[in-house]
């Protein structure tokens, strides 16, 4: 619960306003937002990237250190708030924001970044990248929709890699004035594309998109390869959690399967 040391330590004080989204956990108070965090020392290192960047053409939600000096302050982050609303679809207009602020994270070393917390979504992009295994009660035909698609991918040699942002497509928010604002940082180490599939993969298959909306993407193999192993990613989340409840995952893998088929149909284009 949030004390009235926690919000005197990031030295504000007004009224406490619950913050709709997310895991709702969040609140605002005045013109800050503060937040719940586990880890602390990731969130510390995470946070001071944030703080490093310098936006333009997009905004961030800047940290606020504590009077201690730092931005985890008894378990509670403390970020400005500002002005956005999430919008589904604008799916060009997403893409843009992710280039300018993915530009702007490819300063950051890798080496840089916290060790990412052991959750579904860490094994899930493992699973994606083909350095990890789906787990053992995962359902039958869970596991071979899986990995009948990995097979449409091959392992290239190199890629290039820089952090990046894992879960765009609705942790963007737009103002009629201001810049869109990126919100919710899920980083991961990979190559930009793959961010950006993800980013345009869960605007088809969650927010309403058509599954030509794949073609914002430049049409060549590579990112092919980006748009089925961010089909991977999702499902496998699905199917961490799932376990043997194939109808839950099936649910879920009938919102990615257009954008699957689109890909196979358009095959062609990116040869």
């Amino acid at each position: 619960m949030l004390s009235e040391e926690v919000i005197h330590s990031f030295n504000l004080k007004g009224e406490i306003m619950p913050l709709p989204g997310g895991q709702n956990t969040s609140v605002r108070v005045n013109n800050a937002v503060l937040k719940p965090v586990e880890d602390v020392q990731h969130s510390e290192r995470l946070l001071t990237i944030i703080d490093s960047l310098n936006p333009h053409g997009y905004r961030l939600s800047k940290p606020v250190r504590s009077n201690k000096g730092t931005f985890v302050s008894e378990g509670w982050i403390c970020t400005q708030f500002e002005h956005g609303q999430e919008v589904n679809g604008l799916v060009k207009e997403k893409l843009q924001a992710s280039r300018l602020f993915h530009h702007d994270l490819s300063t950051i070393l890798v080496s840089n970044l916290p060790q990412v917390v052991d959750n579904a979504w860490a094994k899930a992009h493992r699973i994606a990248w083909q350095t990890a295994e789906l787990p053992k009660e995962v359902h039958i035909e869970t596991r071979q929709i899986i990995t009948e698609l990995l097979l449409k991918v091959r392992l290239q040699e190199d890629y290039t890699l820089q952090v990046v942002h894992a879960d765009l497509a609705g942790n963007i928010l737009f103002d009629e004035v201001l810049p869109p604002l990126i919100i919710d940082f899920s980083p991961t180490i990979a190559p930009v594309e793959y961010a950006e599939a993800i980013l345009v993969c869960d605007c088809i298959a969650w927010q309403g998109s058509k599954a030509s909306e794949i073609d914002v993407l430049p049409n060549h193999e590579f990112y092919k390869e980006m748009v089925i192993r961010a089909v991977v990613f999702r499902l496998a989340v699905e199917a961490i959690f799932s376990g043997k409840d194939f109808d839950r995952f099936i649910q879920q893998y009938r919102l990615f399967k257009p954008i699957v088929d689109y890909i196979d149909k358009q095959h062609s284009r990116y040869l």
